[in-house]
C-alpha cells in the first residue's frame, strides 16, 4: 500500500469516527448542557445591582500630606 493510500485511509477513518461522535448521545447531552447553561446565564443575571460580595469605594476627603490647608 502506498503512502498516499495509507494517509487517505487514516483520514477517512478519522472522519468516520468524528461523524460517529457528533451523532452520539454523549455529544447531544454535552451540547444540551451548554444550551441549558447559556439560557440560565441570560435568565438569571442580576438587573443593575452591584455584586453582593464587593464593598463600595469610599472617597478620601483629607488633604494630602504636606499641602497647606486653606
Amino acid at each position: 500500500m502506498s503512502y498516499r493510500a495509507t494517509i487517505a485511509k487514516i483520514s477517512r477513518q478519522k472522519g468516520l469516527a468524528m461523524l460517529a461522535f457528533l451523532k452520539s448521545e454523549l455529544f447531544f447531552r454535552f451540547l444540551g448542557g451548554f444550551a441549558i447553561g447559556a439560557v440560565a446565564m441570560f435568565a438569571l443575571q442580576p438587573n443593575n445591582e452591584p455584586p453582593a460580595l464587593t464593598s463600595t469605594a469610599i472617597a478620601s476627603t483629607a488633604a494630602p500630606v504636606g499641602s497647606a490647608a486653606l
